[in-house]
């Protein structure tokens, strides 16, 4: 009988302790959590920040890329037998 109290007694002190392992586990995974979570949030708003038109567009003004004044259209078919390479006329083929 005594064995058996003394068998249970040390299986008890044996799950506490593996217990008490799992909670120190589970607080440094919190910790770890909480400190990557952070890490994102300033990379999310750096991100943001470099990303931003009134960062990048006196850069580009810099480089002489500018906002033209006037746009055309460039339409392409993507028919294989008759390529259309861009600035090049159309030939009729009909002819």
């Amino acid at each position: 009988m005594a064995l058996i109290g003394v068998i249970a007694f040390l299986g008890l002190g044996f799950a506490r302790t593996s217990l008490d392992r799992s909670a120190f586990d589970l607080a440094e995974l919190n910790k770890a959590i909480s400190e990557e979570t952070a890490l994102n949030r300033q990379m999310s708003l750096e991100m943001a920040r470099l990303v931003s038109p009134a960062r990048i567009a006196p850069m580009a003004e810099e480089l002489g890329l500018v906002i033209p004044n006037t746009t055309k259209q460039l339409l392409v078919d993507l028919n294989p037998e008759t390529p259309v390479v861009a600035g090049s006329e159309v030939e009729d083929k009909s002819q």
